[in-house]
């Protein structure tokens, strides 16, 4: 089959009578990427709207990579809008007035009964050239889903249900609740729980992971700034919390806020507050979930003044069991994609950065699909594979970043580890990207590697070994084989040892909570690029790719 080099932009409604290839169940943002990069392509798409779209929790921040993983689509697919969602002032103004921006990332220790100890934080401010941010996901699911249609995808109107979604070896079936029906070649489930598509297994009533947490999630306003609350003076060169994502953590859980009007020219006053806690530190709290934050919440002094005043809008909701997983996903004719196949805890950026990432991998795998009219199930259910390892990996941080709460000077020591590995995974996807588009045959094999596990690229030498080490000696504390102090001392010794890492960004020093990257440490990390890094790491900064370090426009 060849496909059309470009398509006419197409009215949003859906014509039943029209064949299509593909029919994408959600209408989240990961629907919105992958109908409007299959549409791009020349695919015919159908995008029916779920019921949960809007109910069920969804990622509300980004980091520098997440940023690299939406650039790659962009790049790959021809499909430019998707590159703003990387860079916040390029997104249409509908979108930025609803939405917050992400100067840093701060994690503040919390014990009970006492303030919180500024020697018990840590700040990442993020660089000039990252313009991250703190997404609404109401606008921006709305605006994935205007991108798809502008590249020709068909959306069902909002008030058009599918109550029955079957599929097979011979194509897909959608039926509506005004007695219309659709039909497509292969159909993707990105609709999360009460999916009304019957063709699959359904959720395992014993998910496999071993993160577990109850989680509580409301948009509240009137959340003073916590700047207000503690004076940002007693914090040594720290930025105001406010304008990043804040973490407040404690031994069993952690509260994430998210601020929608953090900028000159936002228009929401709304902040996500996010509860994640161990079942077991749950089990005592009321069965109301607005009653049961404000018991957490009145244990730590400065959290329970940095909510007083604060009003819910719309309720609270709670998840006992925040975890699940699909038994099967991906059969003969249908693929369960992100929310349909796995859900964790909505921390570190990782539910953004994850949908795109599955998003690249599946859009290349259906497009072959489509073009070469082979539908066997085997290049799909190795998607599923990396989808289901992408999750597990997501799994381990998560598990490991739970056993990090228990002791801040754990908590100092992986947040370090963790932010390395978004750097150099930032860093080695865009040297991968551009190796892809300068390459005489442009193939894009350098980021299909999908068998490499979590990190699917090439990386500097050590990487994934030190990440490993950390996540194994958070295991060793939590099985109670290690203590946290010792395994804090080893990490950091270990980033102190490590060649690959720049001795500026100072990794290795546990008083060294507050990272700026300057432009004087610009300069001299150019230098020891160039002097002493190793050549995998220095390869990661040759000339196409060294603005993301001396320029204050790299992408």
């Amino acid at each position: 089959m060849t496909l059309r080099p470009d398509t006419e932009q197409n009215p949003p409604d859906a014509d039943a009578s029209a064949p299509y290839d593909v029919a994408i169940l959600g209408g989240t943002l990961s629907a919105g990427l992958l109908g409007a990069v299959l549409a791009r392509q020349g695919v015919r798409v159908l995008i029916a709207r779920a019921p949960g779209d809007a109910d069920e929790p969804s990622g509300e921040t980004t980091v520098p990579y997440t940023a690299e993983v939406f650039l790659l689509l962009a790049k790959r697919f021809d499909v430019p809008e998707i590159a703003a969602f990387g860079l916040f002032p390029d997104l249409p103004e509908s979108v930025r007035r609803t939405s917050g921006v992400k100067k840093s990332l701060g994690f503040l220790y919390h014990r009970p009964g006492s303030p919180q100890r500024p020697e018990e934080s840590v700040q990442f401010n993020v660089p000039g050239e990252h313009a991250e941010w703190h997404l609404y996901r109401p606008a921006v699911d709305a605006y994935g889903l205007e991108i798809a249609t502008r590249h020709g995808a068909r959306v069902l109107a909002p008030d058009a249900r599918v109550t029955e979604a079957t599929a097979e070896g011979g194509g897909c079936t959608l039926r509506t609740d005004d007695g219309h029906t659709y039909r497509a070649r292969y159909l993707v489930d990105c609709a999360g729980p009460g999916s009304p598509f019957t063709g699959h297994p359904g959720d395992s009533e014993r998910p496999r992971l071993r993160h577990r947490s109850r989680v509580y999630a409301a948009h509240l306003r009137g959340v003073t700034p916590f700047e207000d609350v503690a004076p940002l003076s007693r914090y040594r060169k720290a930025t105001p919390w406010s304008h990043g994502t804040v973490h407040h953590l404690f031994d069993g859980g952690w509260i994430q806020l998210v601020d929608f009007g953090n900028h000159e020219g936002g228009a929401n006053d709304l902040t996500s507050v996010t509860l994640s806690l161990d079942p077991e530190a749950a089990e005592d709290l009321p069965g109301d979930p607005g009653k049961a934050f404000a018991q957490v919440v009145e244990r730590y002094p400065d959290l329970r003044r940095q909510f007083e005043g604060a009003t819910v809008e719309g309720s609270w909701t709670e998840q006992p069991l925040c975890q699940r997983t699909a038994e099967q996903t991906v059969g003969d004719g249908w693929f369960l994609l992100e929310r349909s196949a796995s859900r964790n805890d909505m921390f570190l950026s990782r539910d953004v950065t994850m949908g795109a990432e599955l998003v690249h991998a599946l859009a290349a795998t259906l497009l072959h699909a489509v073009r070469e009219d082979d539908w066997s199930t085997e290049p799909f259910a190795r998607v599923a594979r990396f989808q289901e390892t992408l999750a597990g990996y997501n799994d381990r941080l998560l598990h490991a970043a739970r056993t990090a709460c228990r002791d801040f000077r754990l908590w100092n020591a992986f947040s370090r580890v963790w932010l390395l590995w978004q750097i150099l995974a930032d860093l080695s996807l865009k040297r991968a990207r551009l190796d892809c588009e300068a390459g005489p045959e442009r193939s894009w094999a350098p980021v299909e590697t999908f068998e490499l596990g979590g990190i699917w690229f090439r990386v500097p030498a050590g990487l994934r070994e030190t990440v490993d080490h950390a996540l194994d000696l958070c295991d060793a504390v939590r099985a109670g084989r290690k203590d946290a102090g010792a395994a804090a001392k080893e990490i950091f010794a270990g980033l102190r040892r490590a060649s690959f890492v720049p001795p500026l960004y100072a990794f290795g020093d546990p008083s060294a909570r507050t990272y700026h990257f300057t432009f004087p440490k610009r300069l001299r990390m150019l230098l020891w690029t160039k002097t002493k890094a190793p050549a995998d790491f220095r390869r990661l900064l040759t000339r196409d790719n060294v603005t993301a370090v001396t320029s204050e426009s790299s992408r």
